[in-house]
């Protein structure tokens, strides 16, 4: 009988670790299937905070229509700043052709040089062309005086009076006295 005893308790302690060892399988595949689960809503909540970044509407779509459209966006934005790029560069040829023409009027060579070189090559002709100016200014103004000198010593030699008068006027008045003179001797 102690044979058949220590059977029944052999086949019981069997069958009872068969069942725990079956429990435990069934248990870890509970857990796997709770973490995809888990996986799943994590990625939702990746791809929502993608969406929002991305401004992407994802109320009653799948993950791959999600996907689908931030890949759209993201391909409007680089489109838009493609855009906005080649916008910048049109501008930047266009003032670099205004300044290639205020080069050209101020004599200035732009060849192999940079915006900045011609800007600063512009600036120089600029200061130049003032500093001439003011010598051509300064050269008729002495000019000037040199020929109100002449005329005053004329007028002296004339016998005319040049106080308050303008040049015009001083010439005028000699060129009087000299018909005058004419009228005389005839």
């Amino acid at each position: 009988m102690k044979k058949l005893v220590s059977s029944l308790v052999m086949a019981t302690l069997l069958f009872s670790g068969i069942s725990v060892v079956a429990a435990a399988d069934t248990a870890a595949d509970a857990t796997v299937t709770h973490s995809k689960a888990e996986k799943k809503e994590e990625n939702r909540v990746k791809l929502n905070e993608k969406a929002a970044k991305w401004g992407v509407e994802t109320t009653d779509k799948t993950n791959k229509e999600v996907k689908a459209a931030i890949q759209e966006a993201k391909a409007a934005k680089k489109a838009e700043n493609a855009e906005k790029k080649a916008a910048k560069e049109a501008k930047k040829q266009e003032q670099l052709a205004k300044l290639n023409d205020k080069a050209v009027k101020l004599g200035v060579n732009t060849a192999g040089k940079t915006a900045k070189e011609v800007k600063a090559a512009i600036k120089e002709a600029k200061v130049a062309k003032k500093a001439a100016n003011a010598e051509k200014k300064a050269a008729k103004e002495a000019k000037k005086q040199e020929q109100l000198t002449n005329l005053k010593e004329k007028a002296a030699k004339w016998g005319v009076e040049t106080t308050g008068k303008s040049a015009k006027e001083i010439k005028a008045e000699i060129v009087a006295k000299k018909a005058e003179k004419k009228e005389n001797k005839k």
